[in-house]
């Protein structure tokens, strides 16, 4: 009989020591009769008993404790910028580090990073920038000076100081990563000069078996309605105790010759063999999922009922319940949670509220938790019970309106042209010519002078506009592993910049570079929704930002090829079309959209929600990176509107138009 044979946490040791003592306690407690027992083997049979509990009692450190039910909304985890501090110093540079340690690659990004900085935010030539770094006269901390230059030395530290860092397994590389990124960081941009340095860095570490390990709490798994997905059998350890006590109490008994002591530890020891002979049951479940309203609009809240059936022929005695709740919907009100008992047949009722949010939202498999009657073994299952929300966002205008550059179009309409005609604001005055309007024609000169006078205005031409989501994977960022990524910001504010054009007369169109369910697929998997007007045309721009996979909240697994799909999408862009690019310029890849773009003549607005943080030098170090690509963009003639996570795209954009309309850029 094998380990596996004999049930979960079962070795053969204790199996032997098990029955042996159980069987030694027997007839002890016989000895009175047919079987007589010398004290040399009631004193083995006791140590034999006191050798068993202590093996059981090492054991009992590795007993497994009971799985923990996850959360009631299942959150996928986002992405901070600058978690590792190589991510921030390969945000600097044009190349990706393949190593999984920190190595010479990380000097030189940091001191491609210290140029940087200095170039954009010192005023320095790149010339004068690398000499500063050379001689280490670019910052006052002498540890960073010395760490980017060959020339400086590092400064010497007392042997007390030495043994500090041995003690706290520091070295002068990680300390000088730490101390010149700080440098950096406080050059890049206002108010670092008030915030503390971490003691430590968070590096890129190598991979672990331990991440391969199974989460019972997390799927991406899709399952058909009631199939069932299972996780190996573990065990509690809910009785690991009670055999160690058992053991125990034969071998004093049998020591100390006392008959009642031995007769617990044999019950304690039918107990503890009760419950290695108990097994999981899996679950045979019917799931009926009934919601309210499966097409809410964004804020309704949804009632979700569940009945939960009982369709195999074992009574479940433990059965822990969690639906799998999408991550965007939040629960307002009873819990997507249960526990419960049921018999074969039996049916239990489920019931909670979510509230809607854009989008289209799956449920998960519902993850299902059971137990045997002794509860020492454990099985966890995903059931599947597939159902699908689709909200669709409102088209709400945005107050302020959408500050777009001006162009010269073919369509008459809202964007002001150097051109003199018919408009509002003032151009010039020139001569009167006959079927001039009469209410353009310069009244007060004509009374002053007797001329006849024409005033022009510059023209308003309508604005062909595409907003262009940048839904890659390197844009599913957030400040906090709980706040909302700067995709599902991007998506809500495309809504409202379409609805803000669609409601000034202009045509708009959509797009979005990203994952798709083909990877990789520049044809119609892509989003692309050319530039239309009219009442159609806003319920297809509903539809595509709410069910489209592209505009989806759950960040994907791997990469989209995201430049053939913006070799497609410039093949597609109608002449003299203006594109709002929606982008956290986290990576060098948003800049290459923009300018690209750009160089095919189209204006582009780049709209960017900030995703940074700055709790750590790291973090810090990649709002820096970011900054300096908002720099480079404006540099080259594309405007960037900044979106902090405290304010709202309407205070945002009524900022930006305030500032352009009192010269400001």
């Amino acid at each position: 009989m094998s380990e596996r044979d004999l049930g979960p946490g079962v070795r053969p040791f204790h199996v032997v020591v098990a029955v042996g003592s159980f069987a030694g306690a027997i007839a002890i407690l016989a000895g009175t009769g047919t079987v007589t027992m010398t004290r040399a083997v009631v004193a083995l049979v006791g140590a034999v008993a006191l050798v068993g509990a202590a093996a059981s009692l090492g054991r009992r450190r590795d007993a497994r404790e009971c799985t923990s039910t996850p959360d009631s909304e299942r959150h996928h985890p986002t992405p901070v910028p600058g978690e590792h501090l190589t991510d921030a110093v390969e945000a600097f540079t044009a190349t990706t580090a393949r190593g999984s340690f920190v190595s010479r690659r990380t000097v030189d990004g940091l001191r491609t990073a210290a140029v940087a900085v200095l170039t954009r935010f010192e005023g320095l030539s790149e010339d004068d920038a690398r000499a500063a770094v050379g001689d280490g006269s670019w910052t006052d901390d002498p540890i960073a000076a010395a760490f980017l230059s060959e020339d400086v030395e590092f400064p010497s530290r007392s042997i007390r100081d030495r043994l500090a860092d041995r003690f706290r397994r520091d070295d002068r590389f990680r300390r000088g990563i730490r101390r010149t990124a700080a440098a950096i960081a406080e050059i890049g941009y206002v108010g670092l000069n008030d915030r503390t340095v971490p003691d430590t860095v968070t590096l890129r570490h190598r991979r672990s078996s331990a991440d391969d390990d199974v989460d019972v709490r997390t799927t991406d798994e899709r399952l058909p309605e009631g199939e069932v997905s299972s996780f190996p059998v573990s065990a509690t350890g809910h009785w690991a105790g009670i055999g160690v006590v058992a053991l125990a109490a034969i071998g004093v008994g049998a020591v100390a010759e006392l008959p009642a002591v031995v007769l617990a530890g044999v019950v304690g020891i039918g107990y503890a063999g009760f419950a290695r002979t108990g097994s999981s049951p899996r679950p045979t479940l019917e799931i009926d999922r009934t919601l309210s309203d499966d097409e809410p609009e964004p804020g309704d809240e949804i009632d979700v009922t569940l009945a939960i059936t009982n369709a195999g022929d074992r009574p479940l005695f433990d059965l822990r319940f969690v639906d799998g709740v999408p991550a965007a919907l939040s629960v307002t009100d009873g819990s997507p949670r249960l526990g419960t008992a049921l018999r074969p047949g039996e049916r239990v009722t489920l019931e909670y509220s979510v509230t809607a949010a854009p989008g289209t939202h799956e449920f998960d498999p519902a993850l299902v938790l059971t137990r045997d009657l002794s509860r020492s073994a454990e099985g966890a299952f995903h059931v599947g019970a597939p159902t699908t929300v689709v909200c669709e966002p409102r088209l709400r205008p945005i107050a302020a309106g959408v500050p777009l550059r001006a162009a010269t179009t073919t369509f008459a309409g809202r964007l002001t042209t150097s051109a003199g005609g018919a408009g509002t604001e003032f151009h010039s005055v020139r001569e009167y010519r006959r079927n001039d309007p009469l209410n353009r024609i310069d009244w007060k000169r004509r009374a002053r002078t007797g001329e006849l006078s024409t005033i022009e205005f510059h023209q308003e031409r309508a604005a062909r506009v595409v907003v262009l989501v940048d839904a890659r994977k390197a844009s599913y960022l957030a400040p906090s592993t709980g706040a909302v990524h700067a995709v599902d910001r991007a998506t809500d504010a495309a809504a409202r910049i379409a609805a803000t054009l669609l409601e000034s007369g202009d045509t708009v169109g959509l797009a979005a570079l990203g994952p798709t369910e083909r990877p990789g697929d520049a044809g119609e998997d892509v989003c692309w929704i050319p530039p239309a007007s009219g009442s159609r045309h806003r319920v297809r721009l509903r539809e595509a930002l709410a069910s489209h996979p592209q505009f989806s909240s759950t960040p994907p697994l791997e990469e989209a090829r995201w430049i053939t799909q913006l070799r497609t999408l410039r093949r597609r862009l109608p002449a003299e079309t203006q594109v709002v690019l929606l982008t956290p310029l986290c990576d060098r890849g948003s800049v290459v959209v923009a300018r690209r773009l750009a160089s095919r003549g189209h204006a582009v607005t780049v709209v960017s929600p900030d995703p940074t943080a700055e709790r750590t030098t790291s973090q810090q170090l990649a709002r820096v990176a970011r900054r300096v690509r908002r720099f480079d963009l404006q540099r080259a003639g594309i405007p960037v509107v900044d979106w902090g996570t405290d304010d709202s795209i309407d205070e945002v954009f009524a900022r930006r138009l305030a500032a352009i309309d009192g010269g400001g850029r």
